[in-house]
């Protein structure tokens, strides 16, 4: 069989350890043919095959991103106000101010990525800070993780809120001394609030395929995903169907929105191998930054509180064993030491009741655990799906001072792969401390415990650090395998998909600090070329 593709004089890691080095690799149509020695690549090159001399660059499979809010975030992207970043209460009022006046016809107006610790000294802001720039309009702003938003007076009136309006279970409003909301809204009870206005169905796909060649600029061929509108699936479908859909994608319906809802999806989709639902999502607790992360203790700097569940534990079981019963992964947000002993209690359950093996049902962040829980996940087959910068961005803020003396507790890379347990990375985007959805940055964190600015000055449980190559495993291969794709993608083999990369630097022999660094020169999708940075 005559090659589309061939690269040789490559050195192509493929995370395939029956062989995981190689000189050159050869393409035909969407999948690999041929894996091995540059002499023997030959064979398969004929008059229309495309030689790609790669000089020695490192080749890797493709980059997985296991948990993202992609599509949710490419819409916010374009219709948002970003504050990433900032840190000055007067420079947040004046993105706020210029966005209304180019924004006159907007009935709300959204801002997003504003990250609560890094202004007013950690104090929670109030309508008030939004009411001096605009008292008119609602003005809605949602943090960095998506777990608090900040509103000015015009939202809360908006929404008919008052004093007498009471908390939803699983979330919480803050409250001056006459019990009138402030502004800030935790966990469900943010969740009322839209994110962003309207986009029409028409101007999805240019939105939607600018952010995806963005992904594939930085080596992302495949992610899992969170929040799409069920408005947008056409859209999707005939991208797939005429070959314009440039990543693959594993989307998660919430599983609060019916089971029935997600069987229909996952026929609808099922002959597809770029969009896929075999995962429903649902979330145990909440996060460290507003102390609603379930914990087994009290924090360290909030004696006697433990956090809450967003969920009542016993209304979500059912579901859960429903949902195993009809062939899903669950992925379960958790982020407390209780919401990931709680969450395995239940997986542990649904697998008894269903006598379900290799279901691969995931926990996601998993922040902080319990050294004896860490083993189960590999005992009951769960996936710990992580997020090395929820690490790194965020110790100086609140992790260190949330944990205290239990650091030992945080981000339990290194245990998880001792004990067995299959680690994958994604980056949570867009709820997390990056100014894009950076694999090598992740993968810097992951090695360093550290972030570029803190590399080599803060040294907090660096022995959960990990090696580049079982970072890279990580995101690559063990993001497969999240998905039960192991069988098709996530490592250079030969019959998988023919997607992959090509780096700038070897990355696997070069100090930490050359990840960040490092550019992807070249993204293979599919067999073909979605990004070229450098010719060959």
């Amino acid at each position: 069989m005559n090659a589309d593709i061939i690269l040789e004089n490559a050195n192509i890691w493929t995370v395939d350890n029956q062989l995981p080095r190689a000189q050159a690799l050869a393409v035909s149509g969407n999948e690999i043919i041929f894996v091995g020695s540059n002499d023997r690549v030959q064979e398969m090159s004929g008059p229309n095959t495309r030689l790609l001399d790669l000089r020695g660059h490192l080749v890797l499979p493709g980059f997985n991103d296991c948990h993202t809010h992609f599509i949710n975030a490419a819409l916010r992207t374009a219709t948002n106000f970003d504050l990433y970043w900032v840190t000055d209460m007067q420079e947040i009022q004046s993105r706020l101010r210029k966005f209304s006046e180019e924004h006159p016809d907007n009935d709300w107006l959204h801002g997003m990525r504003w990250f609560p610790t890094r202004i007013n000294n950690g104090v929670w802001p109030t309508r008030a800070d939004l009411d001096a720039v605009e008292s008119k309009r609602p003005v809605v702003i949602f943090d960095i993780d998506g777990h608090s938003c900040w509103t000015n007076t015009a939202a809360i009136e908006r929404m008919g809120y008052t004093a007498s309006t009471p908390d939803p279970e699983g979330g919480q409003m803050l409250r001056d001394a006459s019990g009138y909301p402030t502004g800030v809204f935790f966990e469900v009870a943010q969740e009322a609030f839209v994110r962003y206005p309207p986009v029409s169905v028409g101007e999805f796909p240019r939105l939607f395929q600018k952010e995806i060649a963005r992904l594939n600029k930085l080596g992302i061929t495949s992610i899992s995903n969170n929040g799409i509108k069920p408005m947008y699936l056409d859209a999707i479908e005939a991208m797939d169907k005429n070959n314009s859909l440039q990543l693959r994608i594993s989307e998660w319906p919430m599983i609060l929105d019916g089971l029935d809802k997600a069987v229909e999806l996952r026929e609808r989709f099922a002959k597809s191998e770029k969009f896929r639902v075999h995962t429903v999502k649902t979330l145990m607790d909440g996060v460290m930054s507003n102390y609603s992360a379930w914990m087994l203790e009290p924090f360290a700097d909030k004696p006697g509180e433990t956090g809450y569940p967003v969920i009542d534990p016993e209304k979500l079981e059912p579901l859960v064993i429903e949902a195993d019963r009809l062939g899903f992964q669950v992925a379960t947000h958790v982020i407390g030491t209780r919401a990931v002993r709680t969450m395995l209690d239940i997986y542990e359950r649904a697998q008894k009741e269903n006598d379900r093996l290799d279901c691969r049902h995931r926990l996601e962040h998993v922040e902080s655990s319990h050294p004896d829980d860490r083993k189960r996940f590999a005992e009951l087959g769960v996936i710990s799906s992580m997020t090395p910068v929820h690490c790194t961005a965020d110790l100086e803020g609140y992790y260190i001072s949330r944990l205290g003396d239990s650091g030992h507790l945080g981000f339990a890379w290194k245990s998880f792969l001792e004990n067995s347990v299959h680690l994958s990375f994604g980056t949570d985007w867009p709820a997390v401390d990056l100014r894009e959805p950076s694999p090598l940055e992740q993968i810097f964190g992951a090695v360093t415990r550290c972030t570029p600015q803190n590399y080599g000055k803060l040294k907090w449980h660096l022995e959960q650090c990990i090696s580049v190559q079982d970072a890279i495993r990580s995101y690559t291969l063990e993001g497969a395998y999240a998905e039960k794709m192991e069988h098709r993608k996530g490592s250079l083999t030969t019959g998988k998909l023919a997607d992959m990369i090509v780096l700038s630097e070897n990355i696997l022999e070069s100090p930490p600090e050359k990840l960040l660094e490092t550019k992807v020169l070249m993204t293979i999708f599919d067999g073909e070329i979605v990004h070229n940075l450098e010719a060959f």
